[in-house]
């Protein structure tokens, strides 16, 4: 669990078929509708029509991905703030490389340990089809389903002509046959992304985009005993102290104005020197002049 083999396979993994399933069975939506069933009948009913749930969360994990690919996914929206959370079981992202934001306020690097604030998708609603492979794949996802679709509309509009034929079309176009079961999330976006990447560029390498988030836990120095897993939470803990995107924000302001009014400050008092020069300049002039009366 955690490697790379595991990350690279085409399903869904249990928690996410158990979300889906709960997900199917509280949506009342196409063959999980039970209209009509008492409470005895709704329980067999359901307990015979969820086998293929497994296949169905694939598909919906499937249909996500894509979504995604194309900035179409709820994390693709700019208007909230979707970082990553060590929590729940899931893989703990770290801190690997000596950065200013992984720095702490001993000027120790937090390097190696937990990580809170990692945005996972910090190019917004621009979408992935600049890396290699990924228009590929989107054309030949659209490319099958519209030959596919095109094969069953030929069959409609010219009429069986065969047995077989016969059958596809009463199971098709009479029976109205479902192309899906799956109760799958709708895009958040309609239309995919066209924003570009960096700059209205795509760049050429991933790592051209700026993940690198405020650290937001500042009050977690490296050589505390519990900074290795202070931004990880477990199952029975209660979700770890962070700062805000706001606070981080206000932050910022603060900063900004403390060096403001420090500047001020500074030009005020070069001010009144300089007027104090001017003051003594000119009393020396007049001391000159009556020397020589």
């Amino acid at each position: 669990m955690g490697s790379k083999a595991e990350a690279a396979r085409k399903t869904a993994w249990p928690r996410y078929e158990a979300e889906y399933l709960k997900r199917a069975l509280q949506s009342e939506q196409y063959k999980y509708g039970t209209e009509g069933l008492d409470e005895q009948q709704r329980s067999v009913y359901l307990e015979h029509i969820v086998a293929n749930y497994k296949a169905e969360a694939d598909e919906c994990l499937k249909g996500e991905f894509e979504q995604w690919l194309q900035g179409q996914h709820e994390v693709n929206d700019t208007s909230r703030e979707h970082l990553y959370e060590n929590e729940d079981g899931k893989p703990v992202r770290r801190w690997l490389m000596r950065t200013p934001e992984s720095e702490d306020g001993n000027g120790g690097y937090k390097v190696g340990l937990a990580r809170a604030g990692w945005k996972h998708t910090p190019w917004g609603r621009a979408s992935l089809t600049h890396l290699p492979g990924v228009k590929d794949y989107l054309r030949n996802q659209k490319e099958t389903a519209h030959k596919k679709d095109m094969e069953m509309q030929l069959l409609a509009e010219f009429g069986p002509q065969t047995l077989d034929q016969a059958w596809m079309y009463f199971k098709h176009w009479v029976k109205g046959r479902p192309l899906t079961d799956a109760v799958a999330n709708p895009p958040h976006f309609e239309e995919p992304s066209t924003a570009r990447t960096f700059f209205d560029h795509t760049p050429e390498r991933m790592y051209d985009y700026d993940s690198v988030a405020n650290d937001r836990q500042p009050q977690v120095y490296a050589t505390d005993s519990n900074a290795e897993f202070a931004a990880a939470t477990q199952p029975y803990e209660r979700p770890i102290a962070m700062t805000s995107k706001l606070q981080d924000a206000r932050d910022l302001r603060q900063q900004m104005s403390e060096v403001v009014e420090k500047q001020a400050a500074a030009e005020q008092v070069e001010q009144s020197n300089s007027a104090a020069e001017l003051v003594q300049r000119k009393e020396e002039l007049i001391q000159q002049e009556l020397r020589r009366e």
